[in-house]
């Protein structure tokens, strides 16, 4: 599961961590570019929940003028068709850009954006006498 989670009744074990990229319009002004800073894109409408992007409620400026209302997405493909028609932003793991390569968005790494963390979990109330050793094997 990536995080964030609420770990309540849970036990979880950490994988890994991997960079998230900024998920542009192709022709947004910023696509193309080797990296940005989230405060560059303080004034794009983030089509995902705030409490996904870390660091965001900090340099968002609809957050402070009065959010639009975002649609529920079902799927990676439909927040991607979103952001290809110029509704706003989103940020995904870096290992999402390699399943979802299209002409009409762009990918930017956001260096000073927190890692996406990873990790394996189950229910904590439950016997699973291999999931630790599992979580061991899959950790390495």
């Amino acid at each position: 599961m990536r995080h964030p989670i609420d770990p309540l009744g849970l036990v979880v074990r950490p994988l890994y961590t991997e960079p998230r990229v900024a998920v542009l319009p192709a022709d947004h002004r910023l696509a193309g570019k080797e990296a940005v800073a989230l405060f560059d894109l303080a004034a794009e409408h983030l089509l995902q929940d705030p409490g996904q992007v870390p660091g965001w409620r900090a340099v968002a400026t609809e957050l402070r003028t009065g959010r639009p209302a975002v649609p529920v997405f079902l799927s990676v493909e439909e927040k991607l068709e979103h952001v290809a028609a110029g509704r706003g932003v989103i940020f995904l793991p870096l290992s999402v850009m390699t399943f979802y390569t299209r002409p009409d968005i762009a990918y930017v790494p956001v260096p000073d954006l927190a890692p996406n963390e990873v990790s394996l979990a189950w229910p904590a109330d439950r016997q699973v006498p291999l999931a630790e050793e599992f979580a061991l094997l899959a950790a390495q």
